[in-house]
Protein backbone atom coordinates (compact mmCIF):
# COMPACT_ATOMS: atom_id res chain seq x y z
CA UNK A 1 0.00 0.00 0.00
CA UNK A 2 2.82 2.37 0.93
CA UNK A 3 4.58 1.69 -2.40
CA UNK A 4 1.39 2.54 -4.30
CA UNK A 5 1.06 5.81 -2.35
CA UNK A 6 4.67 6.71 -3.13
CA UNK A 7 4.14 5.93 -6.81
CA UNK A 8 0.98 8.05 -6.92
CA UNK A 9 2.86 10.92 -5.25
CA UNK A 10 5.70 10.67 -7.77
CA UNK A 11 3.24 10.67 -10.68
CA UNK A 12 1.47 13.74 -9.28
CA UNK A 13 4.84 15.48 -8.88
CA UNK A 14 5.81 14.68 -12.48
CA UNK A 15 2.42 15.89 -13.71
CA UNK A 16 2.85 19.14 -11.84
CA UNK A 17 6.19 19.87 -13.51
CA UNK A 18 5.40 18.24 -16.85
CA UNK A 19 5.50 21.46 -18.87
CA UNK A 20 8.85 22.61 -17.51
CA UNK A 21 10.34 19.12 -17.79
CA UNK A 22 9.84 19.61 -21.52
CA UNK A 23 12.48 22.35 -21.22
CA UNK A 24 14.77 21.17 -18.43
CA UNK A 25 14.40 17.40 -18.81
CA UNK A 26 13.92 14.86 -16.01
CA UNK A 27 17.50 15.20 -14.79
CA UNK A 28 17.28 18.98 -14.87
CA UNK A 29 14.10 18.90 -12.82
CA UNK A 30 15.76 16.68 -10.24
CA UNK A 31 18.62 19.17 -9.96
CA UNK A 32 16.16 22.00 -9.36
CA UNK A 33 14.45 20.04 -6.60
CA UNK A 34 17.72 19.28 -4.78
CA UNK A 35 18.86 22.91 -4.46
CA UNK A 36 19.29 24.40 -1.00
CA UNK A 37 18.72 28.14 -1.26
CA UNK A 38 19.15 30.99 1.18
CA UNK A 39 17.17 34.21 0.69
CA UNK A 40 18.41 37.22 2.63
CA UNK A 41 15.78 39.95 2.78
CA UNK A 42 12.11 39.01 2.35
CA UNK A 43 10.70 42.34 1.27
CA UNK A 44 9.44 43.30 -2.17
CA UNK A 45 12.29 41.56 -4.01
CA UNK A 46 12.93 38.61 -1.69
CA UNK A 47 9.27 37.60 -1.42
CA UNK A 48 9.06 37.38 -5.22
CA UNK A 49 12.27 35.34 -5.29
CA UNK A 50 10.74 32.88 -2.80
CA UNK A 51 7.63 32.52 -4.97
CA UNK A 52 9.60 32.21 -8.23
CA UNK A 53 11.80 29.46 -6.76
CA UNK A 54 9.01 27.49 -5.08
CA UNK A 55 6.89 27.27 -8.23
CA UNK A 56 9.48 25.36 -10.34
CA UNK A 57 10.23 22.96 -7.49
CA UNK A 58 13.04 24.23 -5.26
CA UNK A 59 12.19 22.53 -1.98
CA UNK A 60 14.78 23.61 0.61
CA UNK A 61 14.85 27.20 1.83
CA UNK A 62 16.38 29.33 4.54
CA UNK A 63 14.69 32.73 4.95
CA UNK A 64 16.58 35.51 6.76
CA UNK A 65 14.96 38.81 7.76
CA UNK A 66 14.18 40.36 11.15
CA UNK A 67 11.55 42.81 9.87
CA UNK A 68 7.76 42.75 10.16
CA UNK A 69 5.14 43.65 7.56
CA UNK A 70 3.45 47.01 7.73
CA UNK A 71 0.79 48.53 5.48
CA UNK A 72 3.34 50.12 3.15
CA UNK A 73 4.68 46.64 2.28
CA UNK A 74 1.35 45.40 0.90
CA UNK A 75 1.84 46.94 -2.54
CA UNK A 76 4.88 44.76 -3.27
CA UNK A 77 5.03 41.70 -1.00
CA UNK A 78 4.24 38.44 -2.78
CA UNK A 79 1.93 36.35 -0.60
CA UNK A 80 1.12 39.13 1.88
CA UNK A 81 -2.41 40.34 2.63
CA UNK A 82 -3.92 42.96 5.00
CA UNK A 83 -4.33 40.36 7.76
CA UNK A 84 -0.55 39.82 7.68
CA UNK A 85 0.33 43.31 8.90
CA UNK A 86 2.47 42.93 12.01
CA UNK A 87 3.65 39.43 11.17
CA UNK A 88 7.29 38.57 10.53
CA UNK A 89 8.17 38.70 6.84
CA UNK A 90 9.92 35.32 7.03
CA UNK A 91 6.77 33.69 8.42
CA UNK A 92 4.58 35.12 5.66
CA UNK A 93 7.08 34.00 3.00
CA UNK A 94 7.30 30.54 4.57
CA UNK A 95 3.53 30.15 4.52
CA UNK A 96 3.43 31.25 0.88
CA UNK A 97 6.09 28.70 -0.10
CA UNK A 98 4.26 25.92 1.74
CA UNK A 99 1.00 26.76 0.00
CA UNK A 100 2.82 26.29 -3.30
CA UNK A 101 4.65 23.16 -2.15
CA UNK A 102 3.44 21.65 1.16
CA UNK A 103 6.43 19.28 1.16
CA UNK A 104 9.04 22.03 1.04
CA UNK A 105 11.51 22.32 3.90
CA UNK A 106 11.56 25.96 5.01
CA UNK A 107 13.70 27.25 7.85
CA UNK A 108 13.04 30.78 9.10
CA UNK A 109 15.60 33.06 10.72
CA UNK A 110 13.72 36.12 12.06
CA UNK A 111 16.99 37.79 12.90
CA UNK A 112 19.81 39.89 11.53
CA UNK A 113 22.05 38.38 8.86
CA UNK A 114 24.98 38.93 11.22
CA UNK A 115 23.97 36.17 13.63
CA UNK A 116 25.70 32.83 13.94
CA UNK A 117 22.62 30.77 13.05
CA UNK A 118 22.01 32.71 9.85
CA UNK A 119 25.65 32.64 8.74
CA UNK A 120 26.02 28.93 9.49
CA UNK A 121 22.97 28.11 7.38
CA UNK A 122 24.21 30.16 4.42
CA UNK A 123 27.62 28.47 4.39
CA UNK A 124 25.89 25.19 3.46
CA UNK A 125 23.67 26.53 0.66
CA UNK A 126 24.01 25.81 -3.05
CA UNK A 127 22.99 29.41 -3.79
CA UNK A 128 22.22 32.62 -1.91
CA UNK A 129 19.84 35.30 -3.17
CA UNK A 130 20.82 38.67 -1.75
CA UNK A 131 17.75 40.92 -1.66
CA UNK A 132 19.04 43.65 0.62
CA UNK A 133 19.03 47.44 0.41
CA UNK A 134 22.45 48.28 1.85
CA UNK A 135 26.12 47.66 1.09
CA UNK A 136 26.92 46.45 4.62
CA UNK A 137 25.07 43.12 4.26
CA UNK A 138 26.19 42.94 0.61
CA UNK A 139 29.81 42.94 1.77
CA UNK A 140 29.13 40.18 4.30
CA UNK A 141 27.35 38.06 1.67
CA UNK A 142 30.08 38.68 -0.92
CA UNK A 143 32.85 37.45 1.36
CA UNK A 144 30.79 34.60 2.82
CA UNK A 145 29.77 33.27 -0.60
CA UNK A 146 33.33 33.40 -1.92
CA UNK A 147 34.89 31.81 1.15
CA UNK A 148 32.40 28.93 1.24
CA UNK A 149 32.15 28.44 -2.54
CA UNK A 150 28.47 29.41 -2.80
CA UNK A 151 26.95 31.24 -5.76
CA UNK A 152 25.59 34.65 -4.74
CA UNK A 153 22.79 36.19 -6.82
CA UNK A 154 22.39 39.83 -5.83
CA UNK A 155 19.27 41.70 -6.98
CA UNK A 156 18.41 45.38 -6.70
CA UNK A 157 15.93 47.89 -8.13
CA UNK A 158 15.81 51.65 -7.92
CA UNK A 159 13.48 54.49 -8.88
CA UNK A 160 14.88 57.98 -9.36
CA UNK A 161 12.15 60.62 -8.96
CA UNK A 162 12.49 63.70 -11.12
CA UNK A 163 14.69 66.30 -9.45
CA UNK A 164 16.74 69.34 -10.36
CA UNK A 165 19.14 68.31 -13.09
CA UNK A 166 17.94 64.70 -12.98
CA UNK A 167 15.15 63.27 -15.14
CA UNK A 168 12.79 60.59 -13.92
CA UNK A 169 14.27 57.11 -14.36
CA UNK A 170 13.97 53.59 -12.97
CA UNK A 171 15.52 50.16 -13.37
CA UNK A 172 17.36 47.35 -11.69
CA UNK A 173 20.18 44.87 -11.95
CA UNK A 174 21.21 41.29 -11.27
CA UNK A 175 24.76 40.21 -10.44
CA UNK A 176 25.51 36.49 -10.43
CA UNK A 177 28.70 36.08 -8.44
CA UNK A 178 30.25 32.65 -8.71
CA UNK A 179 33.35 32.10 -6.58
CA UNK A 180 36.49 32.92 -8.56
CA UNK A 181 34.47 34.03 -11.58
CA UNK A 182 32.91 37.38 -10.62
CA UNK A 183 31.75 39.31 -7.59
CA UNK A 184 30.01 42.54 -6.61
CA UNK A 185 33.37 44.30 -6.38
CA UNK A 186 34.26 43.22 -9.92
CA UNK A 187 30.87 44.56 -10.99
CA UNK A 188 31.48 47.90 -9.23
CA UNK A 189 28.28 47.34 -7.26
CA UNK A 190 29.74 47.52 -3.77
CA UNK A 191 31.05 50.61 -1.97
CA UNK A 192 33.50 49.25 0.60
CA UNK A 193 33.71 52.44 2.65
CA UNK A 194 29.94 52.78 2.83
CA UNK A 195 29.66 49.09 3.72
CA UNK A 196 32.12 49.50 6.59
CA UNK A 197 30.13 52.45 7.94
CA UNK A 198 26.91 50.44 7.81
CA UNK A 199 28.55 47.58 9.73
CA UNK A 200 29.71 49.84 12.56
CA UNK A 201 28.15 49.65 16.01
CA UNK A 202 25.19 51.97 16.75
CA UNK A 203 27.44 53.97 19.08
CA UNK A 204 30.01 54.69 16.36
CA UNK A 205 27.28 55.52 13.83
CA UNK A 206 25.71 57.92 16.35
CA UNK A 207 29.07 59.63 16.82
CA UNK A 208 29.47 59.98 13.06
CA UNK A 209 26.04 61.56 12.74
CA UNK A 210 26.81 63.94 15.62
CA UNK A 211 29.85 65.18 13.71
CA UNK A 212 28.08 65.24 10.34
CA UNK A 213 29.54 62.07 8.84
CA UNK A 214 27.62 59.27 7.14
CA UNK A 215 24.32 61.11 7.12
CA UNK A 216 21.96 59.04 5.01
CA UNK A 217 18.42 59.85 3.95
CA UNK A 218 15.52 58.55 6.04
CA UNK A 219 13.03 59.26 3.25
CA UNK A 220 11.30 56.02 2.12
CA UNK A 221 12.41 54.85 -1.31
CA UNK A 222 9.81 54.36 -4.08
CA UNK A 223 8.92 50.70 -4.74
CA UNK A 224 6.69 48.95 -7.32
CA UNK A 225 5.86 45.22 -7.49
CA UNK A 226 6.15 44.95 -11.27
CA UNK A 227 9.55 46.65 -11.31
CA UNK A 228 10.87 44.18 -8.75
CA UNK A 229 9.55 41.35 -10.92
CA UNK A 230 11.38 42.73 -13.95
CA UNK A 231 14.69 41.71 -12.38
CA UNK A 232 13.61 38.89 -10.06
CA UNK A 233 12.36 36.71 -12.90
CA UNK A 234 15.51 37.07 -15.07
CA UNK A 235 17.61 36.35 -11.95
CA UNK A 236 15.69 33.16 -11.17
CA UNK A 237 15.77 32.12 -14.85
CA UNK A 238 19.56 32.48 -14.92
CA UNK A 239 19.70 30.38 -11.75
CA UNK A 240 17.55 27.64 -13.31
CA UNK A 241 19.62 27.60 -16.51
CA UNK A 242 22.78 27.35 -14.42
CA UNK A 243 21.71 24.50 -12.13
CA UNK A 244 20.18 22.44 -14.94
CA UNK A 245 23.31 22.87 -17.09
CA UNK A 246 21.54 24.37 -20.09
CA UNK A 247 24.06 27.23 -20.25
CA UNK A 248 26.34 29.38 -18.15
CA UNK A 249 24.57 32.29 -16.42
CA UNK A 250 25.13 35.89 -17.43
CA UNK A 251 27.27 37.67 -14.87
CA UNK A 252 25.58 41.06 -14.86
CA UNK A 253 22.16 42.03 -16.20
CA UNK A 254 20.84 45.59 -16.12
CA UNK A 255 17.24 46.63 -16.74
CA UNK A 256 16.85 50.20 -18.00
CA UNK A 257 13.23 51.14 -17.52
CA UNK A 258 12.93 54.31 -19.57
CA UNK A 259 14.54 52.59 -22.54
CA UNK A 260 12.69 49.30 -21.90
CA UNK A 261 15.85 47.23 -22.45
CA UNK A 262 17.77 44.53 -20.58
CA UNK A 263 21.51 44.61 -21.20
CA UNK A 264 24.30 42.32 -20.08
CA UNK A 265 27.90 43.11 -19.24
CA UNK A 266 30.50 40.68 -20.53
CA UNK A 267 33.45 41.77 -18.38
CA UNK A 268 35.03 39.19 -16.09
CA UNK A 269 36.79 39.34 -12.75
CA UNK A 270 39.23 42.14 -12.08
CA UNK A 271 42.83 40.99 -12.05
CA UNK A 272 43.50 42.47 -8.63
CA UNK A 273 40.21 41.38 -7.01
CA UNK A 274 41.04 40.03 -3.55
CA UNK A 275 37.64 38.37 -3.21
CA UNK A 276 37.89 36.39 -6.45
CA UNK A 277 41.64 35.83 -6.31
CA UNK A 278 42.39 35.08 -2.66
CA UNK A 279 39.22 34.60 -0.62
CA UNK A 280 37.61 31.78 -2.62
CA UNK A 281 37.37 28.46 -0.84
CA UNK A 282 39.13 29.69 2.30
CA UNK A 283 36.18 28.74 4.51
CA UNK A 284 37.06 29.22 8.21
CA UNK A 285 40.33 30.95 7.32
CA UNK A 286 38.33 33.85 5.88
CA UNK A 287 36.94 34.51 9.40
CA UNK A 288 33.48 35.61 8.28
CA UNK A 289 32.54 35.43 11.96
CA UNK A 290 34.22 38.79 12.54
CA UNK A 291 31.10 40.32 10.97
CA UNK A 292 28.81 38.94 13.66
CA UNK A 293 27.00 41.51 15.77
CA UNK A 294 29.11 42.45 18.83
CA UNK A 295 26.79 40.68 21.26
CA UNK A 296 26.98 37.53 19.10
CA UNK A 297 30.78 37.55 19.27
CA UNK A 298 30.66 37.92 23.06
CA UNK A 299 28.23 35.00 23.34
CA UNK A 300 30.49 32.86 21.10
CA UNK A 301 33.54 33.59 23.26
CA UNK A 302 31.59 32.82 26.44
CA UNK A 303 30.46 29.49 25.02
Amino acid sequence: MRREENTDSQVMNRNRFARQILMFGEEGQKKIETQKVGIVGLGGVGSQVAQALALPGVARFGLIDDDRIDETNLNRMAGAFPDDVGRLKVEVARDHILKINPKAEVLTFPQNLRTREAVEFLTGCSAIFGCVDHDGPRLVLTELAAAYSVTLIDIATEIFPEAKGQPFDFGGRVVIARPGDYCLLCADQLDIELAKEELETPEIRAARRKHGYGLGSDVPAPAVFALNGSVVNPAVMEFLLMVTGIREPERHLTYKGMRAVMTNRTDGPKRDCFTCGCLCGQREKANIWRYLLPEQIVESLAA
